[in-house]
């Protein structure tokens, strides 16, 4: 099976490099091109800005994404051009490929809410109907993504990646630079927040990495401890070393799970996570995940489990187990996506 994989492949840690990885793995022959910028130029901010005010108007192509396709296609054959989060392809691209190669079959992937203006562009809206399979790890946007154009849409679950997330051995340099009674690795919302902000008061420690707005709470509280944000190798050092691992979900995008959903517990972490629908069918409460849906019940598992080290460690073992069994990692779900699309389901 040959691959064209378009996506943001720059760092290691980033879910659209773990996706291609796995790509490589159920293909005889993958290019790629990436879509990623170092940084966002003047053009594509004002760009995007006046398409969240409503304007039709196109994000610029900076990294010559459509040019490198339309190159690739006319080079060479490919079974399945997998695009993640086209945001800069254009339509004219796809059709083109329509064009150049009939068979094969044009996959749009995104981790995002999809339906949601601030995720898209007018680039990606006009090209919706053009995709032959769309895959969401949204299951509630299904329809809207119908009605936008999309034509075989499919819900997946979050995935982890075998060769990231996976429990390793921790320097005893390591565990003082990484560990915490509590912590969390992300960007500021303010629920999550509030919730970190009310363990403090009630005397939990907490240790946040993340950039921005965290910022502005450094040596505010004497429980909370606030640094730079993790990537490479610390990102799963740290969900592994923290006694406990927050998972908070995105408001904005509506989220009933999310990438740390599965990278907690396949990292070996014990992971106290918001309670939804979707996270009790993924993994069993009080069994291989704790979760919770106040700051109250939060603060009461957090202080119950901070003092029962043998029971925070079965329940993160059945955890890591509950991943590899059930088949969260993206090696897993990408064959079953190729196999949706190649109609060997």
């Amino acid at each position: 099976m040959r691959i064209l994989s378009v996506g943001w492949f720059r760092k290691t840690s980033n879910t659209s490099f773990h996706r291609h990885e796995a790509l490589k793995k159920h293909s005889t022959y993958i290019d790629k091109v990436e879509a990623g910028p170092t940084s966002l130029s003047l053009a594509y901010r004002i760009a995007f800005r006046s398409f969240q005010m409503g304007l039709p108007v196109k994000l610029p192509d900076q990294m010559d994404v459509n040019k490198k396709i339309r190159t690739l296609i006319t080079q060479n054959g490919y079974d399945i051009v997998w695009i993640d989060k086209g945001l800069t392809v254009d339509a004219s691209t796809l059709l083109f490929i329509k064009k150049k190669l009939p068979n094969a079959k044009i996959v749009s992937f995104s981790p995002d809410n999809m339906a949601l203006r601030h995720n898209q562009s007018q680039n990606y809206l006009e090209s919706i109907p053009f995709y032959d399979y769309t895959f969401t790890t949204k299951s509630f946007i299904l329809n809207d993504l119908m009605n936008l154009g999309a034509k075989n849409v499919n819900f997946i679950h979050k995935t982890y990646s075998e060769n990231f997330h996976y429990p390793r051995k921790i320097s005893n340099k390591e565990k003082e630079r990484l560990a915490a009674d509590v912590g969390f690795v992300g960007v500021w919302e303010k629920e999550r927040c509030d919730s970190i902000i009310y363990l403090i008061k009630n005397g939990v420690k907490v240790k946040v990495f993340g950039d921005g707005k965290w910022n502005e709470y450094q040596d505010k509280y004497d429980n909370l401890t606030i640094l730079p944000g993790l990537f490479s190798e610390d990102y799963p050092k740290a969900l592994q070393t923290f006694k406990i691992s927050l998972c908070f979900l995105r408001k904005m995008n509506y989220d009933q799970q999310t990438a740390r959903t599965m990278e907690i517990p396949a990292c070996g972490g014990f992971m106290v996570a918001e309670r939804t629908e979707e996270h009790l069918e993924l993994f069993k409460e009080g069994k291989e995940a704790l979760f919770f849906s106040s700051n109250e019940e939060l603060l009461e598992i957090c202080k119950y489990y901070l003092s029962n080290e043998e029971e925070r460690k079965n329940i993160s073992n059945a955890g890591l187990k509950r991943c590899q069994a059930s088949g969260y990692s993206n090696e897993k779900t990408v064959e079953k996506m190729l196999n949706i699309v190649l109609g060997l389901k």
